[in-house]
């Protein structure tokens, strides 16, 4: 791949070309991520600023598309060349427990490069949720880039019996969890509407007494990548599960909230997030809670 010939300072220059190509190509996308911007900042942020939030957020996914390109360049030690990581020793603290850890992960920042970073800080310890392409080449490709650096994908459809094989081996498994999940999903308050979320990350957690932590990449300026690591959710605990599930993935989402307020830019808006909505029964339950 020429890509990886080219030098890093060409890298920023090549995305965001391609960026402001998806930006203009991509015209039904680029309205359903104004969409979303308006539920999420139609109260706060004016026009202006939310059409350049969108724009931005089109130009970190071309950079994101051309650095993973440049996957196969990396190794176990020129990814530290353009990464940091702030919270390794909470990663390594909870797989000192024994009992797996369960990372919950949004498409924020660079998203496709916590596969290498987590391959490299617990080599053959992590594995992936992974969710097959359409086009059987391009799904092993891309496959094989997310693996490059010891990472293993557990395929959906082996994901339950997969997934719980690796916990008991106290392997770190990583979910892209922020995304709709449609009518399977738990319904939480996102920005202040209702969103579908998936259960897994939190009723795993509960489940098996796997640490559950939140980890993202934020994009610098200059377009180096620092890697978060969360300390282990104190998860509520009642015994009911559906009230546990749902208050706690409420409590994560609050936590991207927080960073998709701090760097807007960085999230990946061009998704129907809020296509989903409950039912008038789910919402007059809210509604009574609040009082």
């Amino acid at each position: 791949m020429f890509v990886c010939w080219l030098p890093r300072q060409s890298v920023p220059i090549l995305g965001s070309g391609l960026g402001y190509l998806f930006y203009f190509a991509l015209a039904k996308r680029r309205r359903l991520a104004l969409e979303n911007l308006q539920i999420a900042f139609g109260h706060d942020k004016s026009a202006d600023e939310r059409a350049r939030i969108c724009r931005d957020s089109f130009l970190n996914l071309g950079k994101t598309a051309i650095e993973f390109l440049r996957f196969p360049k990396l190794n176990f030690d020129n990814i530290w060349e353009n990464v940091t990581v702030e919270g390794k020793e909470n990663l390594i603290q909870a797989l000192d427990r024994g009992k797996g850890v369960i990372v919950f992960i949004p498409h924020f920042g660079n998203w496709e490069l916590l596969a290498l970073v987590y391959g490299a800080l617990i080599p053959n310890r992590a594995k992936a949720i992974a969710f097959p392409m359409k086009n059987s080449y391009l799904n092993a490709w891309v496959s094989k880039c997310r693996e490059h650096l010891s990472l293993k994908l557990i395929l959906r459809k082996q994901a339950v019996r997969e997934t719980l094989r690796a916990i008991k081996a106290n392997y770190a498994i990583g979910f892209f969890a922020d995304q709709n999940a449609g009518r399977e999903g738990v319904f939480v308050d996102f920005f202040g509407k209702p969103v579908s979320t998936v259960r897994g990350p939190v009723t795993l957690a509960l489940k098996t007494g796997a640490s559950l932590v939140f980890s993202l990449d934020v994009r610098q300026p200059d377009d180096r990548h620092r890697v978060l690591i969360s300390p282990p959710i104190d998860l509520d605990i009642s015994g009911a599960l559906e009230r546990d599930v749902q208050v706690n993935t409420t409590r994560i989402l609050k936590i991207l909230e927080g960073y998709i307020r701090q760097y807007p830019g960085q999230w990946l808006w061009l998704h129907n997030r809020w296509k989903i909505q409950p039912d008038s029964k789910w919402q007059m339950k809210r509604q009574l809670q609040r009082k």
